[in-house]
């Protein structure tokens, strides 16, 4: 498989393993005279994200035909389909789904490896760094005291999940460092930093739910939930699991302060969605009960634009980042 730059790493994807749909395989290719490369999984994700070659060229900026003699040249090597026609939209096969998998976590290593090399001894640039609702509630105290270390050269904006990521798509933000639920970020570059953390209910401790030592999605499913930031965004897995249940969003406030979020739960009653950070001393009176569904848990995810022409200094930064989970 040739990688960016022309360098080729001596083993390629093979659909050896696909025609049951059990997984692909990584065979050797020494010898071999035929390869994919990383724009052209680029292009099969932009595609598959966007269930359109014509949206997929726009994001990847190139033609609706390179993407397609992309797609039909994995096809062609695999010997396999990777999308079939819906109505107006391009859906992936299952072999084409278990592809995109694979292409996704090569593309991130891929991306991580921009990220390592560009950063050492580029020029403390200043950046505007976008962060999520909050962030500091949840991120480890090294994380806080690097990017602290690091306030001289940066200019910090809080804002909700969607917005950091609008901001770096628009280049109003160089960079930002979003906590949210797992979730896709189409339109710029995200490099993951560490593992999912737990998520928690905080609740009163003479709550129903006070009494539980976990919760699934159903115990939430009548309770007036208190968010950092409009639910589409920032906690996707959850309301995708609340929505069919057949959850009133009504019952959804957005209170992006934890001190007003506290004051609520005391008045009121309710249920705030907290990091496993702020979980460790809730206030008097207050519990935090780990969600027992891993697919709910906290995510963080550094965004930015690789062809910025900010990208050495933006680089360096996320390497810090990056090392301090």
């Amino acid at each position: 498989m040739r990688f960016a730059g022309g360098i080729r790493f001596p083993w390629r994807l093979t659909a050896s393993r696909v025609s049951g749909c059990r997984g692909l395989a990584v065979d050797n290719e020494r010898g071999r005279g035929s390869g994919m490369e990383i724009h052209q999984l680029r292009h099969l994700l932009a595609a598959a994200e966007n269930s359109s070659y014509a949206q997929a060229a726009k994001r990847c900026f190139t033609s609706r035909q390179n993407v397609a003699h992309s797609i039909k040249a994995i096809e062609t090597e695999l010997g396999i389909a990777l999308f079939e026609r819906h109505g107006n939209e391009m859906v992936l096969t299952p072999a084409g789904q278990q592809l995109a998998g694979e292409a996704r976590e090569i593309v991130t290593k891929v991306d991580g490896l921009h990220v390592m090399f560009a950063g050492p001894d580029a020029s403390d640039q200043t950046l505007n760094l976008a962060v999520s609702t909050n962030l500091f509630a949840g991120i480890s105290l090294g994380t806080d005291e690097y990017i602290a270390q690091h306030s001289d050269r940066l200019r910090v904006s809080e804002m909700s999940c969607e917005d950091c990521y609008r901001s770096v798509c628009t280049g109003k933000a160089d960079v930002a460092v979003v906590m949210c639920m797992e979730r896709k970020f189409p339109d710029c570059d995200v490099l993951e930093m560490g593992e999912g953390s737990v998520s928690f209910a905080l609740t009163s401790a003479a709550s129903p739910l006070g009494r539980k030592e976990s919760l699934s999605v159903m115990d939430l499913k009548d309770q007036k939930l208190l968010l950092m930031s409009e639910p589409v965004f920032q906690y996707a897995p959850l309301f995708a699991q609340l929505d069919s249940l057949g959850f009133d969003r009504a019952n959804v406030s957005v209170i992006p302060s934890t001190s007003s979020m506290i004051h609520v739960v005391k008045r009121s009653g309710g249920t705030g969605i907290v990091s496993d950070k702020f979980s460790v001393a809730p206030p008097a009176g207050f519990c935090a009960i780990p969600l027992s569904d891993p697919r709910l848990n906290w995510h963080f995810y550094i965004l930015f634009q690789k062809n910025s022409a900010s990208f050495r200094s933006i680089a360096k930064f996320a390497q810090g980042i990056q090392g301090t989970f």
